[in-house]
């Protein structure tokens, strides 16, 4: 893998999604308002779908916005 694929990986990884709310994952927060939110933890179950939004979408512009 080169650099830049690693680097296009990482971008999609932690680019496409943001917290909409304040997201506990065990019984420790793991992300805030705004903060990115990988790929594969939504994928997975890991952080519900309903908690996160596109980075493309007005939602999670406004809760960026506000952070």
């Amino acid at each position: 893998m080169t650099v830049d694929e690693y680097q296009a990986a990482m971008t999609k990884e932690w680019g496409t999604y943001v917290a909409l709310v304040p997201i506990d994952v065990g019984n420790a927060r793991a992300f805030n308002p705004g903060d990115p939110v990988p790929v594969s933890h939504v994928d997975r179950g890991i952080v519900p779908g309903d908690a996160v939004a596109k980075t493309t979408t007005k939602a999670a512009q406004a809760v960026i916005q506000e952070s």
